[in-house]
Order: structure tokens, then sequence, then C-alpha cells
């Protein structure tokens, strides 16, 4: 009996002589799995919305996780590294949840549209008496819109020939500026609106133009492609650019019956992106106007907005 347990003592000693890493060995290979089961359940989006510290962590792991390893030295250094990967990923899918609830989010405030850049401002020169009267008229025209729609709004002068509207309606916070400019070579002097309320930052980008001419010819012959929605009314009138998911859900029948009824008075441009949903015309704002104007913005507010940000 002494003999057969030498024996053995013998092996077990030779194996652990063969392979002395082997238990190192182990560990980094189970670290490797469990890194690579994490990674599985994690987006792209959700990395673009981590804390900066945390997103660059987990680039820093993700490029250094699969480094060769054979010698001690380097097996030691490849736990080191697995480990606080393994961390961070543990961290990042602990604040998915949070960051999809504040992508879902609504805002309280409406964002401030800025006075357009390339529009110019009257000059003294060429003011007659009826760019005062297209001053007055759609100075006039804001503050009795805004009030229809919220007795409550306040209006203020923004700049010389510029006026905002703040207010709330149809459950949406809303700023208007209206700026009295004209656009390079256009004359004469006109009145560009700008409707703006703010939306979940998880909201996708969408964007609608006038279809000119010149689109039309395009998409018949292929060289433009947009989104049609199947109302012959509004894909005549407008250029959508979104994906056709997001243009059937953001553009509900609500929503392209006001912009129509805004587009009654002039076809307007609507951007949808980073938080906000802007709305642009050129007419003097009306109580009609701003009222299809803010239900359109409230309805695309009011769009479920769908964010997974974990497989």
């Amino acid at each position: 009996m002494a003999r057969l347990r030498s024996r053995v003592d013998v092996r077990g000693n030779d194996g652990a002589y063969r392979d002395p890493l082997q238990g190192l060995r182990a560990r980094v290979q189970d670290l490797a799995r469990e890194v690579e089961e994490r990674e599985a359940t994690l987006t792209d989006a959700l990395v673009d919305h981590l804390p900066r510290p945390l997103a660059e962590a987990l680039l820093e792991g993700r490029a250094h996780a699969r480094l060769p390893a054979s010698t001690e030295a380097e097996l030691l250094a490849a736990e080191a590294r697995l480990l606080a990967y393994r961390d961070a990923l543990d961290r990042a899918i602990e604040l998915a949840p949070d960051l999809e609830d504040e992508q879902r989010a609504l805002p309280d405030d409406a964002p401030d549209p800025q006075l357009s850049g390339r529009l110019r401002p009257l000059i003294d020169l060429f003011i007659g008496d009826i760019v005062i009267e297209t001053f007055d008229a759609a100075e006039r025209g804001l503050h009795q819109a805004a009030l229809a729609l919220d007795k409550h709004a306040e209006v203020e002068k923004q700049a010389a020939y510029a006026f905002r509207a703040r207010f709330r309606a149809h459950d949406a916070p809303f700023s208007v500026l209206t700026q009295i400019a004209f656009a390079p070579n256009e004359q004469p002097a006109e009145v560009h609106v700008f409707v703006a309320t703010s939306v979940a930052a998880g909201t996708p980008p969408l964007r609608i133009r006038p279809q000119t001419l010149l689109h039309g010819l395009g998409k018949a012959i292929g060289l433009v492609r947009d989104v049609e929605l199947g109302d012959e009314r509004f894909d005549d009138s407008f250029l959508i650019e979104a994906e056709p998911d997001v243009a059937k859900r953001l553009l509900g029948p609500s929503v392209r019956k006001a912009l129509l009824g805004v587009a009654a008075y002039d076809i307007p441009d609507l951007d949808v992106r980073g938080g906000s949903a802007v709305l642009h015309f050129r007419f003097e704002p009306n109580e009609r106007l701003l009222r299809n104007a803010t239900l359109a913005l409230a309805g695309i507010r009011k769009s479920p907005v769908t964010v997974s940000l974990l497989r």
C-alpha cells in the first residue's frame, strides 16, 4: 500500500511540474467567458450614453481583452485586465435601465430657437412704411395667438425686428421666435416663424421639407428617395427624411393633419433631433396657424419612444 501511495504522489507532482500555470490559465479562461457573456448584452447605443470615463474604460477593455498570454507575467496581466473589464461591463449593465428612463423622459422646458444666421437683418436704408407695418402686424399676431393658446403666455422683444413668445399648450412647452428679415437674393422682407418644443432625448431624428418640382422629378427617376406614408396630399407636399418606421410613428394622422393646416399658409420645414423639434414657416403668426403648429409638435412630443440599450 505504501508503494502504491508513493506512485500516486509522484504522478501528481509530475502533472503539476508539467503545467505549473494550469490554475492561472483556468481563471483567465473563466474570466474571458464571463466577459463574452456580458459583451453580448451590450449595444453600441449604451456605450454612447454612458458617462465618459466608463465608456472609455469599456473601449479600452474591449481593445485589450483578447491579447495573447502564455507566460506567467502575461497571464497575470490578462487576469487583471479581464477583472477590470468585467467590472466595467457590470457597471454599464447596471446603469442601463436608468439611462433608458432618461432617454424616454420629457423635459419640462422648450429650447429657444436662435436667430437665424442665414437670414439677413433689415438695413435701415431700405425700411419703408410697408416693412414697419409688417413688423407691427407680426408682433401683434404673435402676441394675440400666444395669449389665445395660453393666457399666461410671455412675449418679449428678442432683438431688432425679432420677438419671442413662451407658453404652454396641449400639455407641452413652446418657445416661438418671430423674425423679420430677408434671405439673400429675396425681396421683400418676410416674417419667419420658428416654433420649438422639447422631445425625449431618445426620439430618433426626422426632417421634413417642402417638396419641390425638382424633388418630384428626382423621385420619378430614382435620384431622390424619401419615405411615403400613403397619405397622398401629405406625400405630395413634403419630402420626408427618416427611417420608415420612425416617420410612421412620429407623423401620425393627427400630426399630418396639423402640418397640412400649417401648409395652407406656407409649407413648413420640420427638424427633430437632439431632444428638440423645430417647425419653421414664413407667414405672419395668427391663432389658427400657431395652433396647428403647436398641435403638430405636441403630437410628435407625445409619440412613444422605444429605447433598448441592452440586448
